[in-house]
């Protein structure tokens, strides 16, 4: 699946022999934006004030792939 960052700049790849294979929560120290989702603990792909809406944004992601869904694009 391909995934669209937060700030819609950033396509890359999850899963597959080119892609990241993991999406983690973060806590983004000295940023104003609390929390991060990391992807292949290399990029962050997205923002967030509290860790909720970093872990509501990764099922979110989770449903997609459940789904077959070939692009995700964050919120």
């Amino acid at each position: 699946m391909y995934i669209l960052s937060q700030d819609r700049k950033i396509l890359f790849q999850f899963g597959g022999e080119e892609g990241f294979s993991m999406l983690n929560v973060t806590r983004n120290f000295g940023g104003k934006e609390k929390y991060s989702i990391i992807a292949g603990n290399v990029q962050v792909i997205g923002t967030y004030p509290e860790e909720k809406n970093a872990l509501d944004e990764l099922s979110k992601i989770l449903e997609a792939l459940e789904e077959g869904r070939n692009t995700y694009t964050m919120n």
